[in-house]
């Protein structure tokens, strides 16, 4: 019997660009929702004004996050096996039923919440009035005991939303972080980097989104918002803070824990240092801290909206350098893998991009949005309206 030993032996990159875009999607909901929730569920009065919009992004983004997924799978079928086939033990199988279970917990929270503004607004014949009526399945009551009700609801799936949201986003930072074989992933810190980092790009996002809404909604943006916005950008620059702290702290483990390790840490600070130093901490970190630690630059939106700007790039590029970087370091032998991102992946990520600013914006044009000053208008229509 001959014997044929193998060495240098390259190993396919498997999670690719579409994967990275996954892990961002989750994180960019899960981000938005924790924030959205500090109105609603945390109680702190401020925040319950741009709590709708918070919500529906979340929402969008999480729809649109798993079909990054099937459409790498090139055979969306077989998402079923981790459906049929539950494994405890695999972070995998509890992920599928996750992305589950959030996105209907925030779609009953939602409800809750635009459930009195679906009822103010349901009289007549447009398509947005007919919309309020079939949305609310019938339930019209505006006493004070069903409006206390719905606060009640909102609070609890809000609440309940929270630890999903983490759980959501944390688990596909504890898929990578047990991977052992791999030195840039295998690391206790991964899940804590992954929600930390979906806390600032989800800040981000919800800074940039918020202003649109506000400008196409409602013409300008309120004085409510604007007095807002430097609290938001506040929590951001704390946020970039700890997320930082976590990325140092990640990378001297790195370069300290093994000879694995040493060669990743290594390979992010020349290998691949345009994106690592360039992209994400530098443009996409250390940039609009730098901003951010400006109080006159909080309280200027341009600036605030360049710094959103900035940390949405360095999350996408510090997704993009975990999860493909990660892959591109050589299991056996020296050579290094080279991944090319394919015109059909990157068509997907651009479509699936499109699809999910499309649906966001017919929500934030046809919903209820309810910011201060605006309610009052809609309310005085929906009046003449029942009058008539």
């Amino acid at each position: 019997m001959t014997t044929v030993h193998l060495f240098n032996t390259n190993h396919e990159i498997y999670w690719g660009l579409l994967i990275a875009v996954y892990f961002y999607y989750t994180g960019m909901s899960a981000g938005s929702f924790i924030l959205t929730s500090l109105g609603t569920v945390f109680g702190i009065e401020k925040y319950k004004k741009v709590s709708k919009v918070g919500v529906l992004m979340a929402i969008v983004l999480l729809l649109f996050a798993p079909l990054h997924l099937l459409f790498d799978l090139e055979q969306p079928s077989r998402a079923l096996n981790l459906f049929l086939h539950v494994n405890p033990s695999s972070a995998m199988s509890w992920g599928v039923y996750l992305l589950v279970l959030y996105p209907i917990c925030l779609l009953i929270y939602a409800w809750y919440m635009f459930r009195q503004d679906f009822v103010n607004n349901m009289n007549g014949s447009g398509f947005k009035a007919g919309l309020y009526r079939f949305l609310l399945f019938g339930k019209t009551d505006m006493s004070a005991a069903a409006k206390e009700n719905d606060k009640k609801k909102s609070k609890f799936f809000g609440t309940l939303g929270v630890p999903l949201a983490l759980a959501v986003h944390g688990y596909t930072g504890f898929i990578l972080g047990n991977v052992q074989a791999r030195a840039i992933w295998h690391t206790p810190l991964m899940p804590i980097i992954f929600l930390m980092s979906a806390m600032v790009s989800g800040t981000g996002l919800f800074i940039i989104v918020l202003l649109l809404v506000e400008k196409f909604k409602f013409g300008k943006v309120s004085d409510d918002i604007k007095s807002l916005i430097p609290d938001i950008a506040n929590l951001m620059k704390w946020f970039i803070v700890i997320d930082g702290a976590l990325m140092i702290i990640y990378f001297i483990v790195l370069w300290y824990s093994s000879e694995a390790g040493y060669a990743a840490a290594y390979y992010l600070l020349h290998g691949d240092a345009w994106s690592f130093l360039g992209l994400e901490n530098g443009l996409g970190m250390l940039l609009p801290l730098l901003i951010l630690l400006s109080k006159k630059a909080r309280q200027s939106i341009p600036a605030v909206v360049v710094a959103s700007v900035l940390t949405i790039i360095g999350v996408l590029a510090m997704r993009i350098n975990l999860v493909i970087g990660g892959q591109e370091l050589p299991l056996t032998g020296s050579k290094m893998l080279e991944y090319v991102v394919s015109g059909h992946d990157l068509t997907i990520v651009i479509g699936l991009a499109v699809a999910t600013t499309v649906v966001l914006s017919f929500l934030y044009a046809v919903l209820p949005m309810n910011r201060p000053g605006a309610q009052v208008k809609l309310t005085s229509q929906a009046t003449k309206g029942v009058a008539q």
